[in-house]
């Protein structure tokens, strides 16, 4: 990730310009809560949480998933992708919990999720240049 912020001249200050779509703000408005039927972290406007790993972790991670595609170049993709990512880091900072929050590009596509960081449970490998088909940034809250 870091060779696509320097290939494209994007750091946090160049992101105060950037405006979140609509759709996005969406997300950062409603909020995030602990859904207590599932144990897990969610957006407060998800209605369906699946249920497709057997560690809470995996769970956030999976229906957490925000795509953030299309909304114009490849630079503009990933500087929203960062706004919304530190918008989501700032919200989870009112948790007592740690989080991880997560940008994913692969060929281009963004995604972005967040999960709670706990004991025994791991989703990234710590050493983010591994990832070799994708490429990683993350925020811990």
């Amino acid at each position: 990730m870091m060779s696509l912020l320097n290939k494209y001249d994007i750091d946090y200050k160049s992101l105060q310009d950037t405006v979140l779509p609509l759709w996005l703000n969406k997300y950062i408005e409603v909020g995030i809560e602990k859904r207590e039927d599932v144990n897990c972290y969610t957006y407060k406007n998800i209605k369906k949480f699946e249920l497709f790993y057997q560690d809470y972790t995996g769970n956030e991670f999976s229906n957490n998933k925000v795509f953030v595609d299309k909304v114009g170049n490849v630079v503009k993709c990933l500087e929203i992708s960062l706004k919304f990512a530190f918008k989501i880091a700032e919200l989870l900072e009112k948790f007592p919990q740690n989080f991880n929050v997560v940008i994913s590009c692969d060929n281009m596509d963004f995604v972005v999720s967040f999960y709670c960081k706990r004991k025994n449970e791991e989703w990234l490998i710590d050493d983010l240049d591994s990832y070799i088909d994708e490429a990683m940034f993350v925020i811990t809250t």
